[in-house]
Order: structure tokens, then sequence, then C-alpha cells
């Protein structure tokens, strides 16, 4: 005999239906990719290591943190992203990983020392302390548009890239002292060119402890950009024409946010794209946009002065005119009134 659910319960089935599909689009949109984790001691993570441990997992990834002292050429077959700790040190690391520099796998590293033994300059890494940083290229999508990045005062990494290094932040008091910045793959570094994308950040031993939700999002954002297919691999070429080379939506800013917002988003190709507001039930609120829109960089405000303090849903549905690649996203607002 067929079984009906009642008006209710499938209302209560749909709603848990759309938060699954929200987790998996905002948060997991890397589903058992492996990423390798080097840190000082893999029994003994601080604080700041665990949050990103979290993150990484939040997002998808199967993680293994792996010791200084274990990490070898060898551990990072299989992986799909490999990041490393300020806590280590740099020789260690350098010793136990002579493949490193010529590693074909997207590497995210925030020890500054470590700079020069991967190739990204002679010399001339340290830190300083902050609590902001100066975004002086954001048209990139590692910019992700922010500056505030930790609470309180922190000390942060800086390097002095060479190449073609594409530069994203530095040092407010100091613009020669590069905080955040990039390399896709074939971009030439001091070394050579890169085998595959690298990401220089200010994270230092503990600096995440503290970030910001900005903070967070230029974290996210290096993740994103460092895991970008070679395919879609970004030139800066492709930035300074505004052309994206993958589909990207962006947190919004601010975040929190009173009464209005701006939520970014780019497009390698032209495309029909829908932007809708939801709230926590899965309901459908507004819909920002609906237009078949051209490739490049895009925003849309979104002015919530009617709706209650909350948390709330900002989704993109993006399909390319040819119909060949299609986009969903799904990230979180906050309106504190």
């Amino acid at each position: 005999m067929k079984m009906l659910l009642s008006f209710t319960k499938g209302k209560s089935l749909a709603f848990i239906i759309f938060l699954f599909l929200l987790n998996a689009s905002s948060k997991a949109q890397f589903i058992d990719s492996l990423a390798l984790f080097v840190v000082a001691n893999d029994v003994s993570l601080n604080v700041a290591e665990e949050a990103i441990y979290t993150r990484l997992s939040d997002m998808g990834f199967i993680v293994e943190i792996i010791s200084q002292d274990g990490v070898s050429d060898a551990s990072t077959e299989g992986n799909s992203l490999i990041l490393i700790s300020a806590t280590v040190n740099s020789g260690t690391v350098a010793t136990n990983m002579p493949g490193l520099r010529d590693l074909e796998i997207p590497v995210i590293i925030w020890e500054p020392a470590l700079y020069d033994d991967i190739g990204f300059q002679e010399a001339g890494s340290g830190e300083f302390n902050t609590s902001e940083i100066e975004i002086v290229r954001d048209d990139h999508p590692l910019a992700a548009g922010f500056v505030a990045i930790t609470s309180f005062e922190k000390a942060v990494t800086f390097g002095t890239p060479a190449g073609d290094a594409i530069i994203i932040a530095v040092n407010t008091a100091d613009p020669a002292q590069v905080v955040l910045f990039g390399y896709d793959k074939g971009d030439e570094m001091f070394s050579g060119p890169a085998p595959a994308r690298r990401v220089g950040t200010f994270l230092l031993s503990d600096a995440a402890d503290a970030l910001t939700e900005d903070g967070w999002a230029l974290f996210d954002e290096s993740v994103i950009w460092a895991m970008g297919t070679s395919e879609g691999s970004t030139s800066v070429e492709d930035f300074i024409s505004g052309i994206p080379a993958e589909f990207i939506l962006h947190n919004n800013y601010p975040n929190p946010f009173n009464p209005g917002t701006v939520i970014r988003y780019g497009l390698p190709t032209e495309s029909k794209v829908t932007i809708k507001i939801f709230n926590l039930l899965g309901q459908e609120l507004k819909e920002l946009s609906n237009n078949t829109e051209s490739a490049g960089n895009h925003e849309v405000t979104f002015n919530a002065g009617n709706l209650a303090s909350g948390i709330y849903f900002y989704r993109i549905t993006a399909v390319s005119a040819d119909g060949k690649r299609n986009f969903v996203d799904t990230k979180k607002l906050i309106l504190m009134k």
C-alpha cells in the first residue's frame, strides 16, 4: 500500500533536503579531496591550526595532519593540496621534502622562511604586527575584497616574492612587505616556472585564532584559487581583462551587514544568472538577478531593510550560453540591526 506524506511532513522533508544541499554547496565544495597539512607537532595542534583543520574539513577535504619530522616527498602522493603551517622549522621541512620546490600539487605556505626554499624569492621575509592589511589587487579572486584580517593586532607573515608574483596585499606601513600573493602554474618565480599554483599568505603561527570573517574569506579564497584546475587556471592577463577563468561566488561584503551588502561573482563566459535570497527555512525571499550576463566580474546589492536580524543565504545559479557549463553555490549572510 502506497504511503503519502502529510503536508507538514512534506515541508519538513523539503527543508531537510534544502539544508543538505545548502551545506554541500556552500561548505563542502571539495568533497573527498585530500589535503596534507604539515605542522610542527601532529599530536599537539595550536588553536589556530585546529581552526584551519576545521575549516578545511568543512570545505569537504579529507585532511591528513603530518608532523615536520614525518613529512617526506612520498607523503604528498595522492593529495590535491599541501598546506604548511608557520609552526614548522623551515630547515626541517626543506630537508625532509627536497622535492617541495618542484611539487606538481598546489601549495599554500605561511612559514616565511620557506619562501626562499620553495623558490618564491632569493631572500627577504619575516613578520610584523598588525590587524589590517592593504589590498592592492582587488580584481583577483584571492583578494576577496577585504582588509581587516584579525580582531586584534597579531604577528603576520610577509615576503618579497620575485618574478611574476600576483601581489594581492601588502603591509599598510611598508608596501614592500607582501602579505598575500600567488603564482599561477607556469608563472615565473625566483627559481623558475611554478609547477602548480602557489600561495604565500599572512597567517603566521597563531593569526588564525583571531581571524575576522574577512580574514577567513581570504583564507577560503586562497584555497579555492589554489585548487583551480589547469584547464581553468587563471593568468594575470585574465584578471587585467576582467575575465575570470572559472565561475566564482565571493563572500558578500560587508558581512555582518545593516541593511545593505554587496554580492560579487565572476563568470568565465556569457551565462544565464539567477541570484536568490533564502531564509533559514529554505524559503525564497527575493530574487536579485535573473538575466543573461556577459563574461567578467559582476556585483549586485542586497538591501535587507525590511527583514529582521538573523542568518540568511544567497544562492547563485549560472548556466553558460552554450549549455556546457553550469555552476551553483550558496553562501551565508548575517544581518545585524
